[in-house]
């Protein structure tokens, strides 16, 4: 049946009498139906909900007037929430993760088919891997790409000093999400969903556990969550079961990173495929957010110093970043001498004398005198 995590979710709202799920959920079925144009079907709402005196008759996707719950001790929200028209981050990932994270979509874009057969939707899942590799971003390409907000929860407002309030906190926060159409986005996970048989953590941590558990249990089958950690051999194993998918987010592939290249870039300066593969070649195990930091700061510095931002500053802050460079050392013939038998060390086929040459400006004769000088 079209459009059943509408209708399940306004039936549901109507038998608890729960006004406001029933007000949000028809605002989502009546931009559905908007964009299918069945616009006979999305003015016969639009009419119901005028009479309930219902001013705002965007979908919930686009209207920004919502009540978000509070921390009761701090009066802090416990979430931010980032709307369709305001999620701008691009996401470049692996082949791999691409895939992976487009079946997660495909499945919930694709619940009335699923829900008719009787299979069901996929609707939790648990990023993890390391830092600064795209997890938060993967929750915000999730919530783009089903034009859904996001609602990303505020750790220090949802974790509290007083005893039971941390567990309460969760549970309110779910029941919000679960009221609003929207993607509930936990990151650092780990804070809230540590293993119970942890020696070190105190009883309150696992009463907190037990409330995450219940709470996504009692979720309802069409509403989205999401989780995040970098330290997934923290977690609770019960916690771990209560995820359908889970997506390891990888560092990023060559192909990833030349994409990567690019975009930090931003035409500050252009580099030819050869270029982009070399850099590529030396990012190569290092996160996204590494690379973003690497070319960011190399063209601050070379904008604040007044120099041509050229692939040469990237290289210099590259070899910084790698902390491959004395700091006592001034004699110039040994720092180019590292550099050289550093590039030459990543890749001897990519990083022949001519390029390394080139990155270093001297002369090809003088990168093999130095090649040959640190062999010897």
């Amino acid at each position: 049946m079209k459009y059943s995590i509408e209708i399940g979710k306004i039936v549901e709202g109507a038998l608890k009498r729960d006004q406001l799920k029933v007000v949000n959920y028809t605002k989502q079925l009546i931009a559905k139906l908007e964009n299918d144009d069945e616009m006979r079907a999305a003015n016969k709402f639009s009419k119901m909900l005028a009479i309930q005196n219902e001013t705002v008759l965007s979908a919930m996707g686009m209207n920004k007037d919502v009540n978000i719950p509070v921390d009761a001790e701090s009066r802090t929200t416990m979430a931010d929430i980032i709307y369709p028209t305001d999620n701008t981050i691009e996401v470049i990932l692996s082949k791999r993760n691409i895939e992976n994270l487009n079946s997660f979509i495909l499945s919930y874009k694709n619940a009335d088919k699923l829900n008719l057969l009787g299979v069901g939707v996929s609707n939790t899942l648990l990023l993890y891997g390391p830092p600064g590799c795209g997890k938060t971003k993967c929750a915000y390409l999730i919530a783009k790409e089903l034009q859904l907000p996001l609602v990303v929860a505020r750790l220090d407002s949802l974790i509290s000093s007083y005893l039971g309030t941390t567990a309460k906190n969760i549970r309110t926060l779910f029941e919000f999400a679960q009221r609003t159409p929207c993607v509930l986005f936990l990151d650092e996970f780990d804070a809230i969903a540590k293993a119970r048989d942890d020696s070190n953590e105190l009883g309150e941590l696992k009463r907190v556990v037990n409330s995450l558990l219940q709470n996504v249990d009692m979720m309802s089958s069409d509403s989205l969550l999401l989780a995040a950690t970098n330290h997934e051999n923290m977690l609770d194993s019960a916690v771990w079961r209560r995820f359908d998918y889970k997506l390891e987010i990888e560092l990023p592939d060559i192909d990833a990173i030349i994409k990567m290249i690019n975009l930090f870039v931003n035409g500050a300066v252009n580099l030819s495929n050869k270029e982009t593969h070399e850099l590529a070649t030396v990012f190569y195990g290092l996160s996204g957010a590494n690379i973003e930091e690497i070319i960011k700061r190399s063209l601050r510095n070379a904008i604040i110093h007044g120099d041509c931002f050229s692939k040469v500053n990237i290289y210099e802050d590259y070899f910084t970043f790698k902390k491959i460079i004395p700091q006592s050392c001034d004699d110039e013939r040994i720092l180019l001498k590292i550099k050289a038998k550093f590039l030459r060390n990543c890749d001897e086929k990519v990083f022949s004398y001519s390029v390394i040459a080139d990155i270093l400006n001297i002369s090809k004769t003088t990168v093999s005198k130095l090649i040959k000088e640190e062999n010897e």
